[in-house]
C-alpha cells in the first residue's frame, strides 16, 4: 500500500459484513412467516418467495398484531414494539437497496485513510429528473447501520421466542 493508512477494518468490509447481516434479517423475518402462518412449512416457504421484502414486513407484522390480538391478555405493548421493529427493518432494507445498487471508487481522505466513494442515480418516474446521490464512506461510516441491523436481529430473536410460547405454550404441573 502507498502513504495511506492501512486499516484492517475497510468499508468494503463493513459494506460486506452489513450485506451478510441483512441476508440473515431476511431469513429470520421469513422464519417467522412461516411460524405465524401455522401452514405446511413447504407451502408457505413458496409463498413467501413471491413476496418483495417490504410486503414480507407488513405481512409479518399484520400475523403478529393478529396473534397478540388472540390471546388471553394481548401484550399491546409487545405489539408497539413489533411494530417499531418492521418499520426499523424497512429503513434498513431502503439502505441495503442503495448500497447494492449503487457504485463505487476507492477514496483516499486528506488524512490518508482508505474509503469508498459511492454514487447512485434513478430516475425519478413522477419528475423525468436523473437524481444522483453521493456518499463517501469511510470505514466507521457503516458503524450506525450495523448497529442498527444487530440490534434488530436481537430483537428478531427475542419475538421468535415469544411467538413459540404463544403458539406452544408450555403447561407446567403443579407441584
Amino acid at each position: 500500500m502507498t502513504s495511506a493508512s492501512y486499516n484492517p477494518v475497510t468499508a468494503q468490509h463493513q459494506l460486506g459484513e452489513f450485506i451478510v447481516l441483512f441476508q440473515h434479517a431476511e431469513a429470520s423475518i421469513n422464519e417467522l412467516l412461516v411460524l405465524l402462518s401455522r401452514v405446511a412449512d413447504k407451502a408457505m416457504r413458496i409463498h413467501v418467495r413471491e413476496l418483495g421484502y417490504s410486503q414480507r414486513l407488513k405481512t409479518v407484522d399484520a400475523l403478529f398484531s393478529r396473534l397478540v390480538d388472540l390471546q388471553r391478555n394481548p401484550d399491546l405493548p409487545a405489539k408497539a414494539a413489533f411494530h417499531k421493529l418492521m418499520v426499523l427493518l424497512g429503513e434498513l432494507g431502503r439502505r441495503r437497496n442503495e448500497l447494492v445498487h449503487s457504485t463505487y471508487m476507492t477514496l483516499i481522505d486528506v488524512a490518508g485513510d482508505v474509503g469508498l466513494f459511492r454514487q447512485n442515480s434513478r430516475l425519478r418516474d413522477s419528475k423525468g429528473i436523473r437524481e444522483q446521490k453521493e456518499e463517501e464512506l469511510l470505514p466507521d461510516a457503516f458503524n450506525k447501520d450495523i448497529e442498527s441491523l444487530d440490534i434488530a436481529l436481537q430483537e428478531l430473536g427475542k419475538f421468535r421466542l415469544k411467538i413459540i410460547d404463544w403458539i406452544y405454550p408450555c403447561e407446567i404441573a403443579p407441584s
